[in-house]
């Protein structure tokens, strides 16, 4: 279909700054998003997966994080395009947030209550049918409304929750007992997505410009030619194979603690999920002291490839100490070095991808492609840790791999030509 002549607002290349105010309420709303995103994943499941099944908590959680990452496969994309042909007086983006943090709030809430590994499953992949649902309404935001040359450091603010909210989450935990009042806790967290979602602009998209929808439409949106854009395809596995990298070197990590480290007998009195929080802490502090930084530096020099690729072979680095010397002094020490890596990737890539978005009618669509090639990989990285943990070495091997991937997702950076 031809789009009608005219370019409309909503269609259109932002060339306005966006001010201060839009920057915080942008801040929250990843807030909102990531706290209870990542917050149960690393503390909760895990914990509620081992209180249920200790004797096969790895396969057991290898399953439920499975079924999170293939809801955000089945969602994401089919939720970018319909987004994206969101017509009506409230605009396109607006009504996904708001439908979609109600989704997540719920899911939390029915996720607390669960007390067998299927339930708990279940749970994981309606929470990630919400947030795919959120992600496709607010990932596209940044290209719709923030022009090129500042995305780098509104990125770099953005991500802070990103960084930060693990920390932040797992300190929140300690306020309340038992894991109803825990996961409703970070089902409250939401409520900023949906306040960036009533005040900020969304121009509504014309009926004549809209696109058809169609299931080949929607099959269509897994398929991006590597001959007519090959920049977005080469970004995207770019992503893919870093985001396996980190998923091997950080997924395992409470286990790590407990099955190799003996946290708890090395540090009497404390449990496993004290010194968990204590490298995340450590972890998040070095992501954001380079993550907004980083950002503003992309933006000022107007490169982007060579952070990014500095930052994945940062993350390679980090993963090395441990598979080396595997101790409570070198996992700190590998925190620290993969927080410094992560912070540079971070908000640079994220930037960079947002310039070569194949079409701006398709922003939505696409820049869920791209964010599913973040999440795609925790698909992987149960199966593969569970034979290279059982199989192939163990613990030394797992961050071997991790390492690898890390290196060779930043290398492939290079292959990106449109963007310096």
């Amino acid at each position: 279909m031809t789009l009608a002549p005219g370019r409309p607002e909503a269609l259109a290349e932002p060339t306005r700054k966006v001010g201060p105010g839009w920057v915080v309420l942008f801040v929250l709303a990843n807030a909102g998003m990531y706290v209870p995103m990542l917050v149960p994943t690393t503390f909760l499941m895990p914990d509620q997966i081992a209180r249920i099944d200790p004797a096969g908590k790895v396969d057991s959680y290898a399953w439920v994080s499975m079924m999170g990452a293939i809801s955000g496969i089945a969602v994401a994309p089919l939720a970018g395009a319909l987004c994206d042909r969101t017509t009506g007086r409230f605009g396109r983006r607006r009504p996904w947030m708001v439908v979609g943090s109600l989704a997540c709030m719920a899911a939390l809430v029915f996720t607390g209550l669960q007390t067998t590994v299927a339930g708990v499953a279940f749970g994981a992949f309606m929470l990630s049918f919400g947030f795919m649902i959120i992600g496709a309404g607010l990932a596209p935001v940044v290209p719709d409304r923030v022009p090129v040359a500042q995305r780098g450091v509104v990125l770099g603010w953005a991500t802070v929750p990103q960084a930060g909210g693990l920390i932040a989450g797992g300190l929140m935990l300690g306020l309340v007992a038992g894991f109803p009042a825990q996961y409703a806790l970070m089902a409250a967290f939401p409520l900023l997505i949906m306040l960036f979602a009533v005040v900020m602009k969304d121009p509504p998209l014309p009926g004549d410009h809209r696109e058809p929808f169609s299931l080949r439409t929607f099959l269509d949106g897994y398929r991006i030619s590597p001959r007519e854009h090959p920049d977005f395809v080469w970004a995207m596995s770019s992503r893919f194979v870093m985001g396996l990298g980190y998923g091997l070197g950080t997924l395992y990590m409470p286990y790590f603690l407990d099955d190799v480290l003996h946290y708890e007998r090395l540090f009497p009195g404390r449990s496993t999920d004290d010194g968990l929080l204590i490298v995340i802490g450590v972890n998040c502090l070095a992501t954001i002291s380079t993550v907004v930084i980083s950002g503003w530096l992309s933006d000022k020099l107007g490169r982007r490839r060579i952070l990014v690729f500095l930052g994945g072979l940062t993350m390679a680095v980090a993963a090395i100490p441990l598979a080396l010397s595997p101790t409570w002094a070198m996992t700190l020490v590998a925190a620290v070095i993969l927080g410094l890596g992560y912070g540079v990737y971070l908000a640079v890539d994220t930037a960079l991808v947002t310039e070569v978005l194949p079409a701006s009618a398709d922003r939505g669509k696409d820049m869920a492609l791209a964010n599913l090639m973040t999440s795609l990989p925790y698909v992987l990285v149960p199966p593969i840790a569970s034979v290279v943990l059982g199989e192939l070495g163990g613990y030394r091997s797992l961050f071997l791999c991790s390492a690898a991937m890390s290196a060779l997702g930043g290398a492939l950076v290079w292959k990106v030509r449109s963007v310096r």
